[in-house]
C-alpha cells in the first residue's frame, strides 16, 4: 500500500509540471507558505506567542522557531512538505501523560515541553513532518499506507474511520500504549505553496512511552 500511495504522490508531481510555467508561478505567488500558516494568527498572541487558546497552534508554532533549519524549510516557497500540527491542547495533554501535571499556561506548557531537551523537541517535530505533499483528499485515499517522515526511517500509518457519515483519518504513531491523534483541521490555512498544514488532536510520539 505504501508504495502504490508514493507512486499516485509522483504521479499528482509530474502532472503539475505540465501545467504552463507562468501560471505555476502566479499561484505559488498567490499562495502562503506553510511558515505564514503557523503565524498566521500571532497577531492575537501576547508578547511571547501565546494565548488562552487550546484549539490553536501557537505551542507548535514557538517550537519550530527554535530550530532555523525548521523555519528555513517551512518558508521555502519550493519545498514539498506536509506538517502534522498539534494544537495546544495536544501539549498541555503530553505533558500530562508524562508529568501527571495538568498545567493551564500555555508558556507553561512550552517550558515544559522545551525543558525535555533540545534532540528530543527537535526528534518529536521531525516526526510530524512529511516530506510529501498531501492533502487531506490524498489521505483519505491512503489507508493503510505507512508515510514517511523527516525523522530517519519512522513512519506513521494512516488509518481511515467511518462514524456514520463521517469519514476521517486516524495516524498510528510508535506508541502503544496511548490513543492516536486524528486530523481535527484538515488542510489548515489552504494549500500552502509548500505543501499542507492539518491540525491534530494529540502530539505523535516517535517512541513508546510507558
Amino acid at each position: 500500500m505504501r508504495k502504490k500511495f508514493i507512486a499516485a504522490l509522483t504521479v499528482v508531481a509530474s502532472m503539475a509540471f505540465m501545467a504552463p510555467a507562468a501560471a505555476q508561478e502566479t499561484a505559488a505567488e498567490e499562495m502562503p507558505t506553510l511558515a505564514e500558516i503557523l503565524l498566521s494568527d500571532s497577531a492575537k498572541d501576547d508578547e511571547n506567542g501565546f494565548d488562552y487558546r487550546s484549539w490553536d497552534y501557537d505551542i507548535v508554532t514557538q517550537a519550530v522557531l527554535l530550530f532555523p533549519d525548521l523555519v528555513e524549510a517551512a518558508s521555502n516557497p519550493d519545498a514539498a512538505l506536509t506538517a502534522f500540527l498539534p494544537r495546544d491542547g495536544a501539549f498541555r495533554r503530553l505533558v500530562y501523560d508524562i508529568s501527571g501535571e495538568w498545567i493551564r499556561s500555555e508558556a507553561d506548557v512550552f517550558a515544559a515541553v522545551a525543558g525535555l531537551g533540545t534532540e528530543t523537541v527537535k526528534n518529536v517535530l521531525l516526526y510530524h513532518i512529511v516530506p510529501a505533499k498531501i492533502s487531506y483528499r490524498d489521505a483519505l485515499g491512503a489507508n493503510g499506507a505507512d508515510i514517511p517522515t523527516l525523522l530517519g526511517e519512522e513512519t506513521i500509518r494512516v488509518k481511515v474511520k467511518n462514524f456514520w457519515f463521517w469519514r476521517y483519518v486516524k495516524l498510528v504513531d510508535n506508541d502503544t500504549n496511548d490513543r492516536n491523534p486524528i486530523v481535527v483541521r484538515p488542510n489548515l490555512g489552504g494549500e500552502a505553496s509548500n505543501g499542507y498544514a492539518h491540525g491534530i488532536n494529540r502530539v505523535l510520539r516517535p517512541i513508546d512511552l510507558p
